[in-house]
């Protein structure tokens, strides 16, 4: 690897809604400092299975309880909760395994299929989960061959590649086994359906600095302290923060959230950006990106 650019590997899940949290994070991270960074996003495999134990469970009985606790974690990071919430995944595996077919299409490709997700479950209030879900929440999204992408879903390589991303989750470091965190969301190991993993987000930045971890939810500070430390002096050099007209070209879709922590807090969206209510305020759709979604209209939820 190039002596200036480090490894970041990020542990993460579509529906975990403090990785949703620290999406405005990453990007920052990214956009000021992506020369420096080879990023590398393990699915963690959040829910197994969400009906074990739970008679009677279905899909949409179970989504009003997660509105009502995404809405309280949406207090700590300022992103959406779905609002209604209308239907939930019964598990996150196949979701995963999506994202780790998309990314036979690219690295590009899967990021933008595991933003869609979110954004599916967060704003829309639909936890994808077969693949026409699948195929639902990922209109438009530039270079995804859809077909292909159907049939690598059903692959051993593909869920081989899962498989090792779940089992790396489950082998959390040393820093988590001995982390003490008092903080909501906090990043100290977890232990969920029989095994150890890591907290979701959980990043690790490695360099010549060594291995840094920043596990949990913590403020963009922590992030950036993590990078330097990784690599000294990685800091010294970032790109200016964008415009609002940049980042709608980036990134196509931003929360109010967003908006306001990579622009500005007085920043507006662009005239031509398409706005949407979802429920309990505001995320828009640059004009590029409402035509490659087929949302010539959106109305309030």
């Amino acid at each position: 690897m190039d002596a200036n650019r480090i490894e970041v590997v990020e542990y993460t899940d579509p529906v975990c809604s403090t990785a949703w949290g620290a999406e405005a994070f990453f990007r920052r991270l990214d956009w000021r400092h992506g020369h420096h960074l080879t990023w590398r996003r393990v699915m963690g495999g959040l829910v197994g299975d969400a009906s074990t134990g739970k008679e009677g469970w279905d899909r949409i009985s179970a989504a009003e309880p997660m509105r009502a606790y995404w809405k309280r974690v949406t207090a700590l990071t300022g992103q959406p909760y779905p609002n209604p919430m209308r239907i939930m995944l019964q598990s996150t595996d196949p979701a995963c395994i999506a994202v780790k077919a998309a990314e036979r299409q690219g690295a590009a490709v899967a990021e933008a299929v595991l933003r869609r997700f979110r954004e599916r479950i967060f704003v829309d209030g639909l936890g994808p989960q077969t693949p026409d879900e699948f195929e639902a929440a990922t209109t438009g999204v530039a270079g995804l061959d859809q077909a292909r992408w159907r049939r690598d879903q059903q692959s051993p390589e593909v869920a081989a590649a899962y498989r090792a991303d779940w089992d790396e989750t489950r082998a959390p470091n040393d820093y988590v086994r001995a982390l003490k965190h008092d903080s909501p969301m906090n990043g100290e190991l977890k232990h969920s359906e029989g095994h150890d993993r890591y907290a979701l987000p959980t990043v690790i930045f490695r360099g010549p600095g060594g291995d840094q971890t920043v596990a949990g939810w913590v403020p963009y500070e922590a992030y950036a302290a993590g990078l330097e430390a990784a690599l000294p002096g990685a800091t010294a050099d970032p790109r200016p923060d964008p415009t609002p007209d940049e980042a709608f070209a980036r990134w196509g879709m931003l929360t109010a959230q967003e908006l306001a922590f990579l622009c500005g807090a007085d920043a507006k969206a662009p005239a031509d950006a398409l706005a949407h209510d979802w429920g309990d305020g505001v995320v828009w759709y640059s004009a590029a990106e409402a035509r490659s979604r087929g949302l010539a209209a959106v109305e309030p939820a």
